[in-house]
């Protein structure tokens, strides 16, 4: 077998390095840090608005899908600077492409934010 093959690694868990690479991503990006506190806030929110547990779902998955595109964007940028340490016009374009997928996936959890939370909110008054 070849110097890849499943046999020549060692078998562990990988929640360690997962664990890692979160650590590491919540410690240097100001943007994954901004997106973990929102998460926070919301889920208080949600407790005290007692929601639905398809709400939850909702706002788990929204929640999920910013997080998971905030690291990936994370580990493309940090990729690109560590392939291509000088300025390239198309490296600056994988970069705008992946920050726009954070940028969607937070418009998308805003606008389920709006649609679990306004009609609460409306109902307080």
């Amino acid at each position: 077998m070849g110097l890849g093959s499943r046999e020549n690694k060692p078998h562990r868990i990988g929640f360690r390095f997962a664990l890692q690479g979160i650590r590491y991503a919540f410690a240097a990006e100001w943007n994954v840090k901004m997106h973990v506190f929102a998460f926070i806030a919301i889920t208080i929110i949600s407790v005290l608005f007692q929601i639905s547990p398809f709400e939850w779902m909702m706002v788990f998955l929204v929640s999920g899908l910013v997080i998971i595109t905030e690291l990936l964007n994370t580990a493309v940028e940090h990729l690109l600077d560590y392939l291509t340490p000088e300025q390239h016009p198309v490296v600056g374009q994988i970069k705008d492409v992946t920050a726009g997928a954070v940028f969607i996936a937070a418009i998308v959890a805003v606008a389920v934010g709006f649609v679990i939370f306004l009609p609460k909110i409306i109902a307080l008054f």
